[in-house]
């Protein structure tokens, strides 16, 4: 029987026992591990088993699995302490990671933009090597973005502003944002610097992604590879932030609603480009990060559409939350369920 270990921090999520009873009726075991239980020279590990006929996880130890799906985000100072463990099992010739994860933005963006069918769709990026070389940009435009490298879930963006020759910026501190005015460029540079020491940034130019509500708004594509290996988009929906927001990420407040909210009332021609555009981002943009960064599983794929339609690719996401699944139908939930351990299946066929 193929097991599969899922790397994960917190108990079982309704996602994980739903893959769980899924995998069963494919005859692929489903464990979860907590990355705090492993080390470099681990074999056996404590955790989860679940168990088909009682339908619920039970303790167990039981050796490293063949292969991992890992839900995990490293993100903080304490989980960073556990991700050697996770790593040493990168290294091991017997385990496979069903996703190798993506490197920080920076990189991304360095290898993505080359791609010449996408690279129109990202925003103009460069690093933040110092509050100078940000404020230099102000005399091309008046509003910029700052990304953390390694952010996520929207967490630590900044938005700066000049308006009548003073900065407004904007922090976004999940759920809400912090404001700050800052009347001269040496009172943004000593804030700036003091989040600087401890982060890493990408700047982009701040693109109007707002309804006329002012309401912030994206679209989240949800892809997974199939029981072939090809990728393959199981659902889309748009998200919206709270109005006058930065981000429209649903950990800080916003909601989901069906696509089809933006192609309402459009011109059949205008309906026909928009999906044009997006069927390109979704034919192009999962091969490359397989060809040029790294195998993914899965990936969430987050685009900006401005008031002229057009696309910009925002983010990249190796390990997207599940919550859009709720949007997918019925039969396409099943699909998104049976994805890890149907995909599991094909890696082994690969191998033997």
């Amino acid at each position: 029987m193929i097991t599969l270990g899922v790397l994960s921090f917190s108990q079982p999520t309704f996602y994980l026992t739903k893959i769980a009873e899924h995998a069963a009726k494919n005859g692929v075991m489903i464990c979860i591990i907590s990355p705090t239980q492993l080390t470099e020279r681990t074999s056996h590990v404590s955790g989860l088993v679940y168990t088909s006929n009682k339908k619920e996880w039970k303790d167990s130890t039981f050796p490293i699995p063949s292969f991992i799906y890992d839900r995990c985000y490293y993100g903080t100072k304490e989980a960073q302490l556990f991700k050697p463990g996770t790593d040493s099992l990168k290294l091991q010739e017997n385990v496979q990671f069903l996703g190798y994860g993506l490197p920080n933005k920076w990189e991304v963006y360095n290898k993505l933009s080359t791609i010449q069918e996408i690279q129109s769709f990202f925003p103009l990026t460069k690093k933040l090597t110092s509050v100078t070389f940000l404020l230099s940009h102000f005399r091309q435009k008046n509003g910029w973005l700052l990304k953390p490298t390694n952010g996520s879930q929207g967490r630590g963006l900044i938005k700066v502003e000049r308006i009548d020759g003073q900065y407004i910026v904007k922090e976004v501190v999940q759920p809400g944002e912090s404001l700050y005015i800052f009347k001269t460029d040496n009172h943004l540079k000593k804030w700036l610097h003091s989040r600087m020491k401890d982060t890493e940034y990408i700047f982009q130019p701040f693109l109007p992604l707002q309804n006329k509500k002012d309401v912030p708004f994206d679209l989240r594509i949800f892809l997974q590879k199939n029981d072939e290996g090809n990728w393959t988009e199981r659902v889309r929906c748009i998200r919206t932030g709270q109005q006058n927001h930065i981000t429209s990420n649903l950990a800080g407040g916003g909601e989901m609603l069906p696509f089809t909210v933006i192609t309402q009332g459009l011109r059949r021609t205008k309906k026909e480009e928009l999906e044009r555009k997006l069927q390109v981002i979704v034919e192009h943009l999962p091969l490359a990060i397989d060809q040029m960064i790294s195998p993914l599983f899965e990936l969430g794929i987050d685009i900006g559409i401005d008031p002229d339609y057009n696309l910009w690719i925002l983010d990249i996401n190796s390990k997207p939350g599940h919550k859009i699944v709720t949007m997918a139908s019925p039969s396409v939930q099943t699909e998104i369920y049976e994805a890890p351990s149907k995909y599991c299946m094909y890696l082994s066929s690969i191998k033997r």
